[in-house]
Parts: C-alpha cells; structure tokens; sequence
C-alpha cells in the first residue's frame, strides 16, 4: 500500500495501477471537486471498473452511463 500526500489529504491506494488510474482520470474529470475526486478513487480500485471506466461514466460531460450495469463485463463486486 502507498500513501500519496495532497496537500491536507492522505491517499491510501491499494495498488500501484489504483494511484496511476486516479492521478490520471482526475485530470479528465470537469471538475477536480471532492465528488469527482471520490469518483476517482472509486473507479480505480477493483480493475475491472479500471478497465471499464470510459464505459461507465462520461468524463468529458460529467454524465454516469447507467446501461453499463447491463453489460458482460459485470460481475456481482462489480455492479456494487
């Protein structure tokens, strides 16, 4: 585990590829928000929401594509 300072905050990462998602989704998101940040994070813990991140939310208009929960690559974690 890694921890990553920012400026007040403490990151706890799960992973390597978890802190390298979140630096670099944060930076495609509006909005760099405590909400887009948790957003972030979120997605980049299990690796198939890392996989699939474009397919799940719209990082250009802020927009969650809910038809994703139908999809193949669900599992039950993931639709969690």
């Amino acid at each position: 585990m890694k921890s990553t300072a920012l400026g007040a905050e403490n990151i706890i990462f799960i992973s390597d590829a978890h802190e390298k998602f979140y630096y670099e989704k944060l930076q495609e998101v509006r909005y760099q928000d405590v909400y887009h940040k948790a957003l972030c994070y979120c997605l980049g813990i299990n690796g198939d929401t890392r996989k699939n991140a474009d397919r799940i939310y719209n990082f250009k208009t802020g927009s969650v594509k809910t038809k994703c929960l139908h999809e193949g690559w669900q599992t039950s974690v993931t639709a969690k």
